[in-house]
């Protein structure tokens, strides 16, 4: 039931993407809503029910209440690690997000976002167990408060002395925020007003790179008025700088399975407009990218111009500008932490999210994903710039504070100056797989331990 309440308020968004631009009926739009958030909400009740299963009795001692605390920690990360994987992943929600503005957020340089989501637990746990356990003295309380403390400073050093350093020269950049109404976007006449409009913004700018949203275009670059493509070279040409675009693009390895397909691409035209970078999605939406088996029905009970995108190779490298190596990640990708830490072991210095989330209007889906983007800085040690249609179109920096940002549901255009970063955090380093390794080594050790108990009994 918490899980599911959770969910239901917390991704209630979607009923606005089926309902108000997908004709959905209200009554199926609702009920998809809550078989959603029920279906996320087993992670946790999973976790709770192995965590209760596997620890030793509350009753038996302090040592007990330590092995059902650890327990109920370890079970939590590796079910939202688990919510972030089957099924191709929704981690949406986890818990280590709520804290992005709290003295726990370092934590997740140390051992990324799904550990900090278990030291949260751990910690809410010690202080139930401490109410508990208040009536027996200070001699009970004290050794487990004094521990707790210890582990949560622990780490909270360790993601704090990550060797992070400022490097290169600044680079002036300028992320656009459309505003285009999602229930507009696919109309071809406003489509056109859209690409001038994004036309005028980057023109009347000299950064040396300028970002569009996610689908700023919605045809293929072959298909752009020859009009707003000789504007753009013409600029890019007079200012020698660059911009990205975020548009459908034919399939990078047709040869692959993907003949005829179109990718969700940014393709970054430099100088004279030559194409000097190009990022496929590669994490991409069901049902918005791609239909999971079974569920073509669904589907088609609503107006949606959805298709069957083809999937970005691994391993594609960043852009260079200026001296700064700019990965690029689009849409919900930045919700994936291994996708963008192997983008940062691959050189990047400065992440980009590109972003339209117009399908859920003006609610809080959009300051849950600029909280994701800023934990996913503090995690990576890297400044995160973020150009989305209807917001939050911001400036990150590697500590995670919002530097910039434009006023959500309206056109603009935010003009900042990013310097990028080098070195590694701990989890850039080795990832979620320690805390992980030491979660389940210790939940095994509990199972062995019951069932010896079972045959002795």
């Amino acid at each position: 039931m918490f899980g599911l309440a959770g969910f239901c308020a917390g991704i209630g968004w979607l009923y606005i993407s089926m309902h108000r631009y997908g004709g959905l009926a209200a009554p199926l739009a609702t009920a998809a809503v809550f078989l959603l958030s029920a279906y996320l909400a087993l992670f946790g009740a999973a976790a709770l029910a192995l965590a209760e299963r596997l620890a030793p009795a509350a009753h038996t001692g302090r040592a007990a209440g330590l092995a059902r605390i650890a327990a109920l920690a370890a079970c939590w990360m590796i079910g939202e690690l688990a919510r972030g994987w089957v099924f191709t992943g929704f981690p949406w929600l986890s818990l280590g997000y709520a804290q992005v503005d709290g003295p726990l957020a370092t934590i997740a340089a140390g051992i990324g976002v799904y550990g900090l989501g278990g030291a949260v637990v751990a910690l809410a746990a010690t202080l139930a167990t401490l109410l508990r356990w208040r009536s027996h003295g200070a001699a009970a309380v004290l050794p487990v408060a004094g521990l707790a403390g210890a582990v949560v400073a622990s780490l909270v050093a360790l993601g704090g002395a990550a060797p992070i350093q400022a490097t290169g020269p600044a680079v002036a950049v300028r992320l656009l925020q459309g505003n285009v109404e999602q229930g507009m976007k696919f109309d071809p006449q406003r489509a056109l007003r859209a690409m001038n409009d994004y036309t005028d913004d980057v023109l009347a700018g000299d950064a040396l790179l300028t970002v569009l949203p996610e689908t700023a275009w919605t045809t293929t670059w072959s298909s752009t008025p020859p009009a707003i493509v000789d504007r753009l070279f013409a600029h890019l040409a007079r200012t020698g700088g660059f911009v990205a675009v975020g548009l459908p693009e034919p399939a990078a390895d047709p040869a692959g399975g993907a003949a005829g397909m179109l990718s969700n691409s940014v393709v970054v035209r430099g100088p004279r407009g030559t194409l000097v970078g190009r990022y496929d999605k590669r994490q991409l939406v069901p049902f918005g990218e791609f239909i999971p088996p079974a569920f073509g029905w669904f589907v088609r009970m609503m107006n949606i111009p959805l298709g069957e995108f083809a999937r970005g190779a691994p391993g594609q490298p960043p852009v260079l500008v200026g001296d700064q190596a700019f990965a690029f990640d689009i849409c919900y990708e930045d919700l994936f932490p291994g996708l963008l830490r192997q983008q940062v072991r691959d050189g990047a210095s400065v992440l980009v999210n590109i972003s339209n989330i117009a399908w859920f209007g003006d609610s809080h889906a959009l300051g849950q994903h600029l909280n994701i983007s800023r934990l996913r800085a503090i995690e990576l040690g890297r400044p995160m710039l973020r150009a989305t249609n209807t917001g939050m179109t911001a400036a990150i920096d590697a500590s995670g504070r919002v530097l910039a940002a434009l006023e959500p549901v309206s056109r603009g255009a935010l003009d900042v100056e990013v310097r990028g970063t080098t070195g590694m955090t701990p989890y850039v380093r080795f990832g979620h797989w320690p805390v992980m390794s030491v979660a389940l080594v210790f939940l095994l050790a509990l199972a062995l331990r019951r069932r010896h108990e079972a045959r002795r009994s």
